[in-house]
């Protein structure tokens, strides 16, 4: 008798799961559908591309947006965001976009690498400085 109850308990507990997963499953596929319909997923046909973005600090950063074919320098904090300038200089223009054809954009991620290589390299200053008294 105590076989077939731990049997029994094991299909149950396995069929839990089962359902558990499934329902998981069919939210992520959901929400990947959801997020297709609403313009979120990289398409070619997007009307506003980041072009480059410089974190200057802790939640600011300053960001490259083209705008239907306008170039934009925006300024970004924790709490607002403010537009700088718009880069009309033809020169410029063409520079940005010889510079951004068929390359992706990885200098976000490097910034961010260099920022915290930076933190650490002077927190452990200060922890060497603060050992030696």
């Amino acid at each position: 008798m105590g076989t077939f109850d731990f049997l029994a308990s094991l299909v149950k507990m396995i069929s839990a799961l089962a359902v558990v997963l499934g329902v998981m499953l069919a939210g992520l596929w959901a929400v990947r559908k959801l997020m297709k319909k609403t313009g979120t997923g990289v398409d070619d046909g997007q009307k506003i591309r980041v072009l480059s973005t410089r974190y200057l600090g802790p939640k600011s950063s300053i960001m490259l947006l083209d705008v239907l074919g306008s170039v934009i320098v925006v300024g970004v904090t924790g709490t607002q965001i403010s537009m700088l300038t718009t880069i009309t200089d033809e020169e410029s223009l063409e520079r940005l976009r010889s510079s951004r054809t068929g390359e992706k954009d990885s200098q976000p991620f490097l910034d961010q690498i260099t920022l915290y290589k930076r933190k650490l390299k002077t927190l452990s200053l200060v922890s060497s400085q603060l050992d030696k008294k």
